[in-house]
């Protein structure tokens, strides 16, 4: 096991528990068909927009959960490209209060899953596709993947130089299902 594999699998048992870590951990997929299937059914569904990390990667993973039994993550945390800090995690994300309440605050980080090794990330072409101008996320994309992409699915040893993905925090199922609802009534009511 790595040094990120030993932080992540702390992560997930401070999160969700030392059963699910090891549970998580002791996880082989052999088939990656899955995820991208599993991946254009949500882009079909959900417009681009810049920013919908949290949503399209609790939506992901739920999606892998019910339809394949696959135990995708979220994780939440930092994205450096070429060194520089694109998205910074300063705090979690909001728990479900059980109150009904709205909570609108802006959230500086980035999401995405993780299962048996590999990232995925719904929402990293998006935002950089939606800036207009350039920026060293957009040219970055556009100079290691070229337009038009739709999810980004690695091998974490095996990501592009220069991209970074860095693990802050792993959200409980709570957070999930909560995020996750939160895109379905957003879909479901034109927002």
């Amino acid at each position: 096991m790595n040094t990120r594999q030993i932080k992540l699998k702390q992560k997930i048992a401070r999160s969700r528990g030392v059963a699910e870590s090891e549970a998580y951990f002791g996880y082989r997929f052999h088939d990656p068909a899955p995820f991208g299937e599993s991946a254009q059914a949500l882009m079909r569904e959900v417009p681009p927009s810049f920013g919908s990390c949290v949503m399209l990667s609790c939506a992901w993973a739920s999606y892998l959960k019910d339809h394949f039994s696959t135990p995708a993550i979220v994780v939440a945390g930092d994205l450096k490209i070429s060194g520089a800090r694109i998205f910074k995690y300063k705090e979690k994300l909001p728990e479900p209060s059980g109150t009904g309440k709205i909570v609108q605050k802006s959230w500086g980080g980035h999401c995405w899953i993780e299962v048996n090794g590999y990232l995925g990330d719904l929402s990293i072409f998006r935002t950089a596709y939606s800036i207009s101008g350039r920026s060293i996320l957009k040219d970055y994309i556009l100079d290691r993947f070229g337009p038009g992409r739709g999810a980004l699915l690695s091998p974490v040893e095996d990501l592009p130089d220069g991209m970074q993905y860095i693990p802050q925090y792993v959200l409980k199922d709570a957070q999930v299902d909560m995020f996750t609802a939160s895109l379905g009534y957003q879909l479901e009511h034109g927002i």
